[in-house]
């Protein structure tokens, strides 16, 4: 493992950093501790979540009021919008690469539905989703996740869905979800660093589901890593990829393999 080249520090949010409970979800303080510490490092970080704009700011506000100081550098949401924080600290859209994701979202999901029309019913009467996102810029269904009921409407989709070759199906917990191939989290990724001036050596990505396995592939991020409780296919993506599955679930995971990382820029930059 090389870590010393670091710059960016990109994380999923459910599964990989968030904590759960009353008040609404925030991030871990184990996460907020590791993050606060990046600036003495000259490491910035990057969310990266199928949450919207709106749900990623209020987790971050939410965070802040636990103790978060250092902001991201980007909110990459929906797995494909960016908006960059400028120097006032809000995060402005990044163009014209949001418009052009709207353009081709608004065709592509018009396709979609049209594909899925026939077999709504279907969907609905086997597997109860609620809610079923249904709108110009997003096609989605929340199951129950029991009974590996996610993964069964997952291999549905792609049958219903196999005349479209730009479709994907992605999954993260009870969310079932379609998006475009040339677009996904690691795509989105990959023109956040184009932006930003970062190279995939620079950057590390950390999540835990199938959603974010085009961003831990070792491409669009040299780096990777997932909590010890990510899904099968996520842990050998990683490891395939030379990276760090880590020993713990959830959060705690995830800080273990930040620091696992971030000890290796610590080591590589001392005296020789």
């Amino acid at each position: 493992m090389n870590g010393h080249d670091i710059r960016c520090i990109v994380l999923d949010f459910d599964g990989t950093i968030l904590d759960y409970g009353d008040p609404p979800v925030f991030f871990d303080a184990a996460v907020v501790e590791i993050l606060n510490d990046l600036p003495g490092r000259d490491i910035l970080w990057c969310a990266n979540s199928g949450r919207d704009f709106e749900d990623q700011q209020r987790v971050l506000a939410r965070s802040v009021e636990m103790g978060l100081r250092h902001l991201p550098d980007a909110l990459i949401c929906s797995e494909s919008m960016i908006f960059l924080r400028d120097d006032d600290d809000s995060f402005v859209p990044l163009e014209p690469w949001n418009s052009s994701v709207t353009d081709a979202l608004l065709s592509f999901h018009r396709d979609v539905q049209k594909e899925l029309e026939p077999f709504l019913g279907l969907i609905r009467e086997t597997y109860r989703p609620d809610p079923i996102v249904w709108h110009e810029l997003g096609t989605a269904f929340l199951i129950d996740d029991g009974d590996r009921k996610p993964r069964k409407l997952f291999h549905d989709l792609l049958n219903y869905l196999a005349p479209l070759p730009d479709a994907m199906v992605t999954m993260n917990g009870g969310w079932v979800a379609v998006h475009m191939h040339q677009l996904g989290k690691g795509n989105a990724l990959a023109e956040y660093a184009r932006a930003r001036g970062f190279t995939a050596d620079q950057l590390l990505a950390v999540g835990d589901h199938l959603n974010d396995l085009n961003m831990l592939n070792g491409r669009p991020a040299r780096h990777v890593g997932c909590p010890g409780d990510a899904v099968p296919e996520v842990r050998q993506a990683v490891r395939k990829a030379g990276g760090i599955v880590g020993s713990l679930p959830g959060p705690t995971g995830t800080v273990d393999v930040l620091r696992s990382y971030l000890d290796a820029v610590g080591d590589s930059r001392q005296p020789a």
